[in-house]
């Protein structure tokens, strides 16, 4: 299977709260820009944490590839990685738009075993890995999206 793991775009930090806070125009346009570039790529589920900027950029990615955004309480910035696998379909191509720290934790436990090391995600970048199973070790990243805006 493939996972594409997303960080949000560039967020505003004027918000009633962290969970309130929503996409600035520049963020809009990273997202944009990483969706074009994913657009030969086949998508068949978007999940997204309940944030309110993860859940703007799921629906972007979604609208793109006629979807749904499916919400998924562990994607939140202090989610379990090991939850968020449990939680996932074990087959197609499933994109994830969330937040640093657990993109960079999921991919650190999927690419080596060990959630607390992965790499940093600039705002609009998505990760491309091939998974043999949904299980700490078992992915590697084919591709590093990261947007023009």
């Amino acid at each position: 299977m493939k996972l594409i793991i997303m960080r949000h775009g560039q967020a505003s930090w004027s918000a009633p709260s962290e969970m309130e806070r929503s996409l600035t125009g520049q963020g809009v346009r990273e997202v944009s820009d990483t969706v074009a570039l994913l657009a030969g790529q086949r998508v068949d589920c978007v999940f997204a944490s309940p944030y309110l900027r993860a859940q703007q950029t799921a629906r972007i990615v979604a609208e793109a590839f006629g979807l749904t955004v499916e919400t998924l309480d562990e994607l939140k910035p202090e989610g379990n990685p090991a939850k968020v696998l449990d939680a996932l379909p074990d087959s197609g191509v499933v994109l994830l738009a969330s937040h640093m720290p657990i993109v960079s934790y999921l991919t650190g436990l999927l690419c080596d075993g060990t959630p607390k090391i992965g790499p940093s995600f600039p705002t609009g970048m998505a990760l491309v890995l091939e998974v043999d199973m949904l299980a700490p070790g078992m992915g590697r990243v084919i591709e590093r999206i990261l947007p023009e805006s």
